[in-house]
């Protein structure tokens, strides 16, 4: 679990980026072809925005493992806000 002065840092990502990554991480992590080269370019593009995010902070920086983590958790809470029953 993540410090409060970790969470600080880590709250300091707009919410914007959060919405690009998650787009981001659900064409990888849902990949219905795990072998697909656009999952291995989406997941490559995630590390990338990850880590410019993460060298973006200010120091003391929390662990990257930590940071990582935290990102993925607010991209999967992204999705399950953005997802929209079918109206079937």
């Amino acid at each position: 679990m993540p410090s409060p002065s970790e969470d600080a840092q880590l709250g300091a990502v707009p919410a914007a980026s959060i919405a690009q990554l998650a787009v981001l991480y659900d064409r990888f992590a849902n990949a219905l072809d795990p072998f697909a080269p656009e999952r291995d370019q989406a997941e490559m593009l995630f590390e990338q925005e990850t880590a410019r995010l993460y060298d973006s902070l200010p120091a003391p920086r929390p662990d990257p493992g930590n940071f990582k983590r935290a990102i993925i958790l607010r991209c999967r809470r992204h999705l399950r806000a953005s997802d929209k029953p079918s109206s079937l």
